[in-house]
């Protein structure tokens, strides 16, 4: 499993969604592109990364990789609780806030990208906030299911894209070429 440190700072984050959204948050598939979008809104504004927990393409869009582990160390923990509710005619979760969530302890900068992470699917459904995912990651489209997320080239418009895939064609070919035809 990952290191205790990034355990802890990715279900620190779950909780700051959590009482960012007002204490509770409905639909894991929102949470999951809060997340992401969190993440994003992170290392567009400000240095680093707001953590290093993976993030994986799952057929619904960007999502946490090992969810069901932190959330069951959530739940054992009290720092959050759970429920469904029915939307439409589906079921959802509810995550709530639990008995011993801990005060916030994330830095300003950090969250202020929850905060975005949040607004980025209030008041959408699941099929909407996926549907919208999928336009927006190019990676989540280039990847199979399971597999980790380079989320950050979402943060590269295609036009440099485009440009740094040629500039990284042009140094492969130079390093296969053979060593005495270089620097000539």
């Amino acid at each position: 499993m990952k290191i205790s440190h990034e355990t802890k700072r990715a279900k620190k984050i779950i909780v700051e969604l959590v009482r960012e959204a007002g204490g509770q948050f409905q639909n894991k598939t929102n949470l999951f592109k809060s997340f992401w979008k969190a993440h994003l809104s992170y290392a567009a504004n400000s240095p680093g990364y707001l953590s290093t927990w993976p993030i994986v393409r799952m057929p619904n869009g960007p999502g946490i990789e090992d969810f069901d582990y932190l959330l069951s160390e959530m739940l054992g923990d009290g720092w959050l609780t759970i429920g469904e509710t029915q939307v439409g005619s589906f079921r959802a979760m509810i995550f709530s806030l639990g008995p011993n969530c801990p005060p916030p302890s994330l830095p300003e900068d950090a969250l202020a990208a929850i905060r975005e992470g949040v607004e980025a699917v209030d008041g959408k459904s699941a099929t909407a906030v996926s549907d919208e995912s999928h336009r927006q990651s190019r990676v989540w489209r280039e990847a199979k299911d399971g597999e980790e997320l380079d989320i950050y080239l979402d943060l590269i418009d295609d036009a440099e894209r485009a440009r740094l895939d040629a500039d990284l064609a042009v140094l492969a070919n130079a390093v296969s070429l053979p060593y005495s035809t270089l620097g000539k």
